[in-house]
């Protein structure tokens, strides 16, 4: 590996492509750009500004800003320096925001204007020694508080001189976690460099590619995925203003890559299908004549007249449907949990390809992902260079290599438990590899619900399963030591608004979710989704669920993973 930590790989970048676009932010609507070269300067005024206030190799600085420029050059800023920089998710609260600056010890904590008035009062009486706000110019600092504005660190001057090796600590993550407090993973810049590098191995990254940023930076997944691959190859990225205007903003930046987490291809893939429901007949059958020819193609099925077909249909319907995310898309990039592969195949039959990948904060976060020539869906994919799977007695997936974390902050017990003394990195996920090196994932060890009768039932497949059927949002499926499995159910409330006028019937939230007929046509419903599913798989009883699961009401992980034990706190 020509560098060996992430700014000297940053440099490289600079040095190849000065003139390249670098990040993409919006203002009054419009994408404002910065190059290679441009943003150089910026980390350097920025790092000057650490020293100049007191910040030096060794210490740890915490940082909660939404995914913008100012969050890629606090990163590399600490990264040339030698700090240790501390993420802390936007969607968490006082208590994990005094949890994780008081855990680590951080000396200072940056953070975005909104954050720092929704939570002034909690912050002013954090321990560490300086808060720096990002974006104040409409923010009035009090003066007898610690607090300052970001702006003011970008400074000419000189930059203290560090030996950075690429052992060194670069980052601790809090695992978001879907049980008990946060875990401070720790990674040095040959964890995250190396796990970058490996994964573009099978997933090529150019110069001229552009992604879209809105998966939250704090986590793995964008971190490696959506920052330092694109960082380390001339890339663009281009930020999302959040989840809201999402669609807007992908019209704007018109990605060539795009990092996404399988709730967000099941929401394309409901919005597309519901609106193909909705349009009239010759339209409806023209996207599912689309779609048909979309699968023969997918499976090298055309020639001829067929492929003539197909060209007029593409340009018809399919490239339509592409349009609506940017146009340019050459392939998109799915982590965090696994996706259904028929959500998979119904995007590369719209001329989509989705190359899934698999792995943990633990682990850089990248273990395994499908190439974009080489991939099998209902896999995610094979080991990257340089990780060592293995599939334990029990079917655990056990990892071995760069990509495994230092261990966890402040924890050793914690540690040892994770990592035994051949470095192998017990997942908690179950598994299954291929006689030719894919592997699959079959579940998690925790989240496997054991029935009264002594069965095991993987709850995930019967969600992703569910969750295709157009009346339903979001389904929990759960049973320890019952006869049969349950599941909860959040509607797809549009659907189901339109089926209620359809049937002359008044639509009130809080009533319509009672009614007999409105629960006939759910058991109809999950009945024929799941009618080629096992018998021990069925559901036999179901809840429907008023309120959407979020992280807004911690139901949901910043990477959108059920928080199992809360859900059926609150509603069992």
């Amino acid at each position: 590996m020509k560098h060996n930590t992430i700014f000297e790989a940053f440099k490289g970048s600079v040095e190849k492509y000065p003139d390249n676009e670098a990040l993409g932010w919006l203002v009054d609507g419009t994408y404002q750009t910065i190059t290679y070269a441009e943003l150089e300067e910026k980390v350097k005024q920025l790092a000057a500004g650490f020293n100049k206030h007191g910040l030096s190799q060794g210490d740890k600085l915490a940082f909660m800003v939404p995914n913008s420029p100012e969050w890629a050059m606090i990163d590399l800023a600490c990264a040339q320096l030698g700090i240790t920089d501390v993420p802390i998710h936007t969607t968490y609260g006082p208590e994990y925001i005094t949890y994780i600056t008081e855990h680590t010890g951080a000396r200072w904590l940056i953070i975005s204007q909104e954050f720092y008035q929704a939570y002034h009062k909690d912050i002013q009486e954090l321990s560490v020694e300086k808060i720096i706000v990002v974006d104040a110019s409409e923010t009035k600092l009090d003066e007898c508080d610690a607090a300052m504005p970001l702006k003011d660190l970008f400074v000419d001057g000189d930059i203290q001189k560090v030996d950075v090796k690429q052992d060194d600590i670069h980052t601790i993550i809090y695992t978001s976690g879907t049980t008990g407090k946060p875990k401070g993973v720790m990674l040095s810049h040959h964890n995250l460099l190396r796990n970058a590098l490996g994964a573009t191995e099978y997933i090529p990254v150019n110069p001229d590619d552009r992604f879209l940023s809105f998966l939250p930076l704090s986590h793995s997944l964008e971190r490696t995925a959506g920052h330092y691959t694109p960082l380390l190859s001339g890339a663009a990225i281009y930020y999302a203003q959040d989840k809201r205007t999402m669609k807007d903003d992908i019209l704007k930046a018109r990605p060539t890559i795009l990092v996404a987490v399988p709730r967000v291809f099941e929401k394309v893939y409901d919005a597309v299908q519901d609106k193909a429901t909705h349009e009239s007949g010759l339209k409806r059958w023209l996207f599912y004549k689309a779609l048909d020819y979309g699968t023969k193609k997918r499976k090298g099925e055309l020639s001829g007249l067929s492929q003539t077909i197909y060209n007029i249909l593409d340009a018809l319907v399919l490239k339509k449907i592409r349009a609506s995310l940017g146009g340019r898309i050459k392939f998109t990039v799915s982590g965090g949990s696994a996706l259904s592969p028929d959500i998979m195949q119904f995007f590369e039959d719209i001329g989509i390809l989705i190359v899934e990948g698999y792995g943990l904060t633990e682990t850089s976060p990248v273990v395994a992902t499908n190439g974009v020539e080489d991939y099998r869906f209902g896999t995610v994919g094979k080991p990257i260079p340089g990780v060592e799977v293995k599939i334990a007695g029990d079917g655990e997936i056990l990892v071995r290599g760069h990509c495994v974390m230092q261990g966890y902050y402040e924890n050793d017990e914690a540690t040892r438990e994770a990592i035994s003394s051949e470095g192998w990195f017990a997942t908690g996920d179950l598994g299954a590899l291929d006689k030719d090196g894919f592997l699959s994932i079959t579940g998690r060890k925790k989240e496997m619900i054991v029935l009264s009768t002594g069965k095991n039932v993987a709850p995930v497949p019967i969600e992703q399963e569910m969750e295709t059927n157009r009346f339903i949002a979001q389904a929990l499926v759960y049973g320890d030591n019952q006869k049969h499995i349950s599941g909860l159910i959040v509607p797809d409330f549009d659907e189901l608004r339109r089926w209620a006028e359809e049937k002359g019937i008044e639509f009130h939230v809080s009533t319509i979710l009672e009614r007999e007929d409105v629960l006939k046509l759910y058991e109809h419903e999950l009945h024929s989704q799941l009618n080629h599913f096992p018998e021990v798989e069925q559901i036999h009883n179901f809840r429907l669920i008023a309120e959407e699961f979020t992280q807004e009401n911690d139901l949901l992980t910043p990477t959108l993973k059920l928080k199992r034990n809360k859900i059926l706190e609150k509603y069992l």
